[in-house]
């Protein structure tokens, strides 16, 4: 009877409010209603779901894919996991990005096997605004903390945990308070911005569903003719499935489900074939390799009751669910998501995290010649 109340209250709080489903129009029913207990979650019954998201949504290391570029050749993205990467690279930059509060770890592990392989120290560059349709106003909205002011910040904060600060933040005046339509312009932006003619960006997001959603919309926009003048190659790490890590990304839970559905969601909406054919009148992604043959009744639920982070239009075009209802639906899963952390819980969780990572590594950075440091942890590899 509760649940039935709620979600008549809800409904009528949208009704006078035009089913607004954007960060304002979320935060117009938390603001009414407050955030709702999070939903008791089956890792029998998940488990499966990620693995097939996995499959779906992500990327297998070796896999390459090529595309039209500005320059009138054709581009190879590969992709590889954490612990492989293609010895060919040029001016190669490590991405720390996509707001995972997973992906800074990832990101250290390649950074660190990279180095104790080849003896270099790559560039860094952590990318990402507010993050999540104000899910996480609160959380950024504050005065200190490590998940604090932006995603990009929040990295940068974590990383500094692990690297010496003048090293993680050696290109943060680049991307700074710079105003971009999307990461695939902020990276472009970087590379002009720092004279570089020609870069590898290595793309590490820890999200093992998002891989393809990512190369589908960046390879779309590479062909673009105001990006000829840098030759921008990508090389994607696919991150495994994380779910035992404290911080609520790094585990099963209402935020871990809403990032899933929201990288899966996309990948049939306005696509565009490779050889061009498309019925989108505005296209924003390739179709992807393998997406249209994939069985979307799997993620059903996932989509329609565990989008946290907005997109009606995804129930709506997947599943024929009727926009209202969609709207509903997602303003529930986004209550549900805000009672699943708060600002100290995150920073706790992240803090926990840091320190099972520095043990596991065999010490924390203390000073001294980094390079060093990372040639000197463990051999073994965190993600398996």
């Amino acid at each position: 009877m509760e649940k039935k109340n709620i979600s008549n209250r809800v409904y009528s709080l949208l009704v006078s409010n035009n089913f607004k489903c954007n960060a304002d129009g979320r935060a117009f029913i938390y603001n009414e209603i407050g955030a709702l207990a999070p939903r008791e979650l089956d890792a029998q019954k998940w488990m499966p779901v990620l693995q097939y998201a996995e499959r779906v949504g992500g990327c297998q290391p070796g896999e390459e894919y090529q595309y039209a570029n500005p320059q009138g050749f054709i581009s190879t993205a590969k992709v590889t996991g954490l612990y492989d990467l293609p010895k060919d690279m040029r001016n190669p930059v490590l991405i720390c990005f996509s707001g995972m509060m997973t992906a800074h770890l990832c990101s250290f592990e390649v950074l660190r096997m990279y180095a104790k392989q080849t003896g270099t120290l790559l560039p860094l560059l952590a990318i990402g605004k507010g993050g999540n349709k104000g899910l996480y106003e609160s959380v950024f909205n504050r005065e200190s903390g490590l998940m604090v002011g932006s995603e990009y910040n929040a990295y940068y904060n974590l990383l500094e945990e692990l690297a010496p600060s003048d090293y993680v933040r050696a290109n943060e005046r680049v991307c700074k308070d710079m105003d971009t339509d999307g990461n695939f312009d902020e990276l472009y932006q970087f590379a002009k911005e720092t004279g570089r003619t020609e870069v590898t960006f290595i793309l590490c997001s820890g999200n093992f569903s998002y891989d393809k959603r990512l190369l589908a919309e960046f390879m779309l926009k590479a062909r673009d003719s105001k990006f000829a003048d840098i030759k921008m190659h990508f090389v994607l790490t696919h991150c495994p499935i994380i779910t035992n890590l404290s911080v609520v990304d790094g585990h099963l839970s209402e935020i871990m489900l809403g990032y899933v559905a929201a990288s899966l969601g996309p990948l049939m909406k306005d696509t565009i074939d490779f050889d061009g054919t498309t019925t989108s009148s505005r296209p924003e992604r390739y179709l992807m390799p393998g997406v249209t043959k994939a069985d979307w009744s799997v993620f059903e639920e996932l989509i329609k009751d565990f989008s946290n982070m907005g997109w009606p239009n995804y129930a709506e075009l997947l599943y024929g669910v009727d926009h209202e209802q969609a709207v509903l639906d997602i303003i529930l899963s986004d209550l549900r998501a805000r009672g699943s952390f708060t600002s100290e819980s995150y920073d706790k969780e992240l803090k926990e995290d840091l320190k099972k990572y520095q043990d596991f590594l065999g010490g924390r950075y203390q000073g001294g010649d980094f390079l060093e440091y990372l040639q000197g942890t463990t051999d073994k590899s965190f993600f398996k």
